[in-house]
C-alpha cells in the first residue's frame, strides 16, 4: 500500500503488488521510495522486483523489514534436489543431505552397463524403487559431482554418470592417495515442509539510481538458479545491502557485475549451498565489511564464500567458519583477461573451522586455500588475517597464491593449526606462462611476503630475477 513516497507491506497481497508500487514511484515525480515489510513471512515469485534498464539517477530506492521473512513460493510438492525446503513454523531450512562419509573405494564402472558406476559404501541394501530421486555428491578434486542413484546392494552404491564435471572421478587418487568423501541427499520424509520452487527475489541489470538499499529482513530458502539478489550495471553513488540474514538459499546469494559502491555489512549468511557473495568484474569500491558466514558451501563444491574481482574492493573484519573449499577468493584466472584491474585488501578477517565440522570426515574438499588468490592480481594484498584450525584430506592451506599468482602482498597474517596442507603456499609455477590460452607470459613476479608469524610449513617462492618481488621475516613458532 503506497502512502507518499512510502510503500508499506502489511501483508501477503501488499507483498504481491511490489513491483506494480515499486514502478508507479519510478514513474512519479517522487524522488524516494521507502518499501517497509511489516515483521511476517512472505513468499516471493521468481523475480518477484525486476528493475531493467530503469533511468532515474534522482532516485533513492530503500527497502527494509526487520522481522520480515522472504520465502521463495512454492511451485508443487513434488521433490527435486534443486529445491530448498523449510520449515515455517521454526523458520530454519531443512536439509536433505546426509552427513559427509568417506567412500570405501574409488568409483568403479560397472561392465557391460554404459555410463554406470559403483562406489564402495557400507549401507544396507535399498532397491531402485527405494532410491527414487537420492543423489550423491561425490567430491571430485575440487568440486563436488552430483549423481543420481540407482541402487544400493551388497556394499555397493551404484550411480548414473550422467554429465561431465570436468573432474576425473579418481582424481583424489591423483592428488591426494585419499578416498573421495560423499554425501547422500534423500527426498525428505516429512510432508509439513515447503518446498522452494523460485530462485531470484531481486534482480537489477542496466539501470540507473541514486541509491539502492536493503536493510533488516531475512531470506529464507529458494531453488537452485539465479542469484537470489543480483545487482548488474547498476549506476548509483550508493547500493548497500545491511544487516540481512540468508539461511538455506541453494543459488549464490548476492551476486554484481560492473557495479561501483557496493556495500555488504553486518549481514549473516547461514547454511547456505553455494556462494555466499560473487563481485564479477568492473565494480569499483566494493566493500564487505564486519558479516557472519557460518557452513556454506554446502554442496560441497569449489563454491568461495567470498569470490570478488573488483577494483578497490575490501574485504574485512568477517568471522568465516566452515566451507568446502575457500573462505575468501581474488585473483583472475591466467586463462582470462584482467579487463579492468582487480585490486584490493583482505585484512582483519578470522577464518576458521568449527569443533564439529573437524570432527569425522571433513567436507572439505582437497587442494584449497582458506584464503585463495589466483594468478592474476593488479594488486592483492593479504594482511592481518587471523586464519586457524583448518582441516581437510590433503592440502588445505591457511593462504594459497596459486598458478604462479603475481602482484599479491601477504603481510601481518596468523596462520595456525593448518592440517594437511602448508600454512601459507605461494607455489613456483613457470608453466602457467608457456600454456596456450594464458593471459599471462612472466609468472610469480611482483609478490611480497613478510612479517607472517605461523605454526606450520611455508612454501614461499620469490623470484630472485624480479627486483620488485620481497621475502622477509617470516616467522614458524611452537603453537600453543
Amino acid at each position: 500500500m503506497l502512502y507518499g513516497n512510502r510503500i508499506v507491506v502489511r501483508n501477503q497481497a501488499d507483498f504481491d503488488l511490489l513491483q506494480h508500487s515499486v514502478e508507479a514511484a519510478l514513474s512519479s515525480s517522487d524522488t524516494l521510495a521507502d518499501v517497509r515489510l511489516l515483521p511476517g513471512i512472505y513468499f516471493f515469485r521468481e523475480n518477484h522486483l525486476i528493475l531493467d534498464g530503469m533511468e532515474r539517477p534522482d532516485f533513492h530506492l530503500r527497502i527494509s523489514g526487520k522481522g520480515a521473512v522472504l520465502v521463495a513460493i512454492s511451485t508443487g510438492r513434488e521433490y527435486h534436489l534443486d529445491k530448498g525446503y523449510v520449515d515455517l513454523s521454526t523458520q530454519e531450512p531443512v536439509d536433505v543431505r546426509e552427513q559427509v562419509r568417506k567412500a570405501g573405494s574409488w568409483p568403479l564402472p560397472v561392465p557391460f552397463s554404459r555410463g554406470l558406476y559403483m562406489i564402495r559404501l557400507d549401507e544396507a541394501d535399498h532397491s531402485e524403487e527405494e532410491m527414487e530421486g537420492c543423489h550423491i555428491i561425490l567430491s571430485q578434486w575440487f568440486k563436488g559431482a552430483v549423481y543420481p542413484v540407482e541402487k544400493i546392494r551388497r556394499g555397493w552404491l551404484f550411480f548414473r554418470k550422467d554429465q561431465d564435471y570436468g573432474t576425473a572421478m579418481w582424481s583424489e587418487l591423483r592428488f591426494g592417495r585419499c578416498l573421495p568423501r560423499c554425501i547422500l541427499c534423500h527426498p525428505p520424509v516429512r510432508t509439513d515442509l515447503h518446498a522452494c520452487g523460485v530462485s531470484a527475489f531481486l534482480t537489477v541489470t542496466d539501470s540507473k539510481l541514486k541509491s539502492l538499499s536493503i536493510e533488516g529482513p531475512s531470506f529464507l530458502g529458494n531453488k537452485q538458479g539465479e542469484p537470489l539478489v543480483r545487482i548488474d550495471r547498476l549506476g548509483a553513488g550508493s547500493v548497500q545491502i545491511i544487516g540481512c540474514n540468508f539461511s538455506g538459499i541453494r543459488s549464490s546469494v548476492i551476486c554484481s557485475e560492473e557495479t561501483d559502491h557496493l556495500l555488504v555489512k553486518g549481514c549473516l549468511f547461514k547454511n547456505n549451498y553455494l556462494s555466499c557473495i560473487e563481485i564479477g568484474e568492473g565494480g569499483q569500491n566494493v566493500r564487505i565489511e564486519r558479516n557472519r558466514f557460518l557452513d556454506n558451501g554446502l554442496m560441497m563444491t569449489n563454491a568461495p564464500v567470498i569470490h570478488c574481482l573488483a577494483k578497490d574492493y575490501r574485504i574485512a573484519e568477517n568471522y568465516i567458519e566452515d566451507f568446502s573449499y575457500s573462505a575468501v577468493s581474488v585473483g583472475i584466472h591466467y586463462t582470462q583477461p584482467d579487463r579492468f584491474g582487480t585490486s584490493g585488501v583482505v585484512e582483519k578477517n578470522e577464518i576458521c573451522m568449527s569443533p564439529a565440522f573437524r570432527r569425522g570426515v571433513p567436507r572439505a574438499l582437497i587442494d584449497a586455500g582458506a584464503i585463495y588468490v589466483s594468478t592474476i592480481n593488479t594488486r592483492a594484498l593479504i594482511r592481518n588475517n587471523h586464519i586457524h584450525d583448518i582441516q581437510g584430506p590433503h592440502g588445505n592451506r591457511g593462504i594459497f597464491a596459486d598458478d604462479g599468482t603475481v602482484n599479491v602482498e601477504i603481510t601481518g597474517n596468523r596462520v595456525f593449526r593448518i592440517l594437511n596442507g602448508y600454512s601459507i603456499d605461494l607455489r613456483r609455477c613457470f608453466r602457467v606462462g608457456r600454456k596456450p590460452k594464458s593471459k599471462i607470459t612472466c609468472p610469480n613476479v611482483g609478490n611480497k611476503i613478510y612479517d607472517n608469524v605461523c605454526d606450520g610449513r611455508m612454501r614461499l617462492y620469490i623470484r630472485k630475477d624480479d627486483p620488485g618481488s620481497l621475502l622477509s621475516n617470516n616467522q614458524i613458532i611452537r603453537s600453543r
